[in-house]
């Protein structure tokens, strides 16, 4: 059971994949979510959390969609920590997502 109180994680896109990290301390897991998952359930500590979307799932996915390589469909929310210390783009937009796809292939 959820409660007010419970643990929260955010959805983000890894790979091609919706995902998820652990949002336990020193846990470091990250699970795959399935479309609309609600709770987060970490098959690593057990912690239990609701899944935070994004606004526009649907206009993210379709902006990765479109390229070729799976393991260049990445979008991570703003503020995203492990974005943050890789320093690849965090809260980028729907037309952020569809200017660099057309960038990286070559203005197509």
């Amino acid at each position: 059971m959820v409660t007010a109180a419970a643990a929260v994680v955010q959805a983000y896109v890894f790979n091609g994949q919706w995902v998820a990290d652990c949002c336990r301390t020193h846990c470091a897991n990250a699970e795959a979510l399935a479309a609309k998952q609600t709770a987060y359930h970490c098959t690593n500590c057990r912690q239990i959390a609701v899944v935070r979307w994004p606004a526009d799932v649907a206009g993210i996915w379709d902006a990765l969609a479109v390229r070729p390589v799976p393991q260049t469909r990445n979008w991570a929310p703003a503020g995203h920590r492990q974005a943050l210390a890789c320093g690849v783009p965090d809260g980028q937009t729907v037309a952020d997502l569809m200017a660099e796809t057309a960038e990286h292939m070559g203005g197509k």
